[in-house]
């Protein structure tokens, strides 16, 4: 990137480093589940030893970023996201060498602090960047993201299939080379980064609030379909591999949709996509599990689609409304809102557990059309607002 040698950094430089970071980062956000068969099978720990170690390192990362996010807006630490990645390099490589199960729940905790450190950072570098694309530009980072964890699960494959949890040491490389690569990068970096710091103001928390209640009902749909579509297809007759393939044709059209809405929103405005696309999820996900063969997967990967299109454009909103505050704004988005979104999940399962899988599914819908409307209520503007 020859744009990364002037002392100027450009705007592509910006986008584009911290989209790779951004890969890397995310690469640690999906290492545990991955890496959870390799431990039960070395070190013989039960499912539910083994899913403590996703579950304390989902509630450091999202409770700490809110926080990280204060500590970027209050006192400019340009070089924490840097930090973030070095730290969570580290410690995921320190698991490769470590065998007790409470040096492994120590090493969990602490490495959810990383991803939390790199992503309003991160976030904020490139709110700052100059353009009116900008729900196009936010779109292109969080791909970025997505990217790395689809990429985890390969790579954790390949280094344990062979070296066994010692494999693990090799996970350290990616984050201390892009962690020196970004904190060089970080002390040239001036846009986004203003030197006032403001208090909240209260015209703020209203629309704020909405958005937090939007993106944890969002979050809550995605990450249920996520976590029992696979289970929902081996129930209708489907094999496993065919299960995780459609999976993947869901998430693969989720990354169309992030680009496709984040450019939309440019264009037509951020609440008409972001309520357009949520309202549009809800029928197609009841297509889905009513209609049977090819409408059936049209329908799927059309929500999967439309369900992922408000994301990027969602937390653009979110710092168009905390514009002095964009390192709290990603926090809460990209944390706090996901995780929260996330432990949802647990409802859908005793749904699940009570009424049927099937059911338990319908139910989301009633959030999707929540989001939806509550989306009318964000005090907001056209895109540009």
């Amino acid at each position: 990137m020859s744009e990364c040698n002037t002392k100027q950094l450009s705007d592509r430089c910006v986008l584009g480093t911290f989209t790779a970071g951004h890969i890397v980062d995310d690469i640690y956000m999906n290492t545990l589940p991955p890496f959870l068969p390799v431990l039960i099978g070395s070190s013989g720990l039960s499912f539910a030893a083994a899913g403590l170690l996703v579950t304390f390192f989902t509630i450091t990362s999202s409770v700490s970023q809110p926080f990280v996010g204060f500590v970027i807006d209050r006192y400019r630490i340009r070089w924490i996201g840097a930090l973030g990645l070095i730290w969570a390099g580290v410690l995921f490589g320190l698991m490769g060498l470590v065998r007790g199960y409470a040096a492994l729940i120590v090493l969990a905790t602490l490495s959810g602090v990383g991803p939390a450190m790199f992503h309003p950072q991160a976030l904020s570098a490139v709110s700052g960047i100059v353009t009116g694309a900008r729900g196009r530009v936010m779109s292109v980072f969080i791909i970025g993201g997505n990217i790395g964890f689809a990429i985890s699960p390969v790579l954790i494959g390949a280094l344990t299939s062979s070296l066994g949890q010692a494999g693990m040491v090799y996970m350290a490389i990616p984050g201390l080379l892009m962690g020196i690569f970004i904190g060089k990068l970080s002390s040239q970096l001036g846009n986004g980064l203003k030197t006032e710091f403001h208090p909240v103001s209260m015209d703020d928390i209203r629309p704020t609030m909405i958005l937090i209640i939007v993106a944890v009902l969002r979050s809550w749909v995605y990450f249920s379909v996520l976590s029992y579509l696979p289970s929902y297809f081996v129930h209708l007759g489907n094999s496993v591999l065919r299960a995780n393939s459609l999976l993947s044709l869901m998430l693969l059209a989720g990354v169309a949709g992030q680009f496709t809405g984040g450019t939309l929103s440019d264009r037509f405005g951020r609440k008409e996509v972001t309520m357009g696309s949520l309202l549009l999820a809800a029928p197609l996900l009841l297509t889905f599990l009513y209609a049977t063969g090819p409408i059936a997967m049209v329908a799927l990967f059309l929500f999967g689609f439309s369900v992922m299109a408000s994301f990027s454009v969602t937390m653009v909103m979110m710092h168009e409304i905390m514009h002095r505050h964009i390192g709290i704004a990603s926090g809460i988005m990209i944390g706090f809102a996901l995780g929260v979104g996330g432990l949802g999940v647990m409802i859908t399962g005793i749904l699940a557990d009570g009424f049927g899988l099937h059911a338990a599914l319908n139910v989301l819908v009633i959030g999707l059309v929540a989001a939806g409307i509550l989306t009318r209520f964000v005090p907001l503007g056209k895109a540009h607002a």
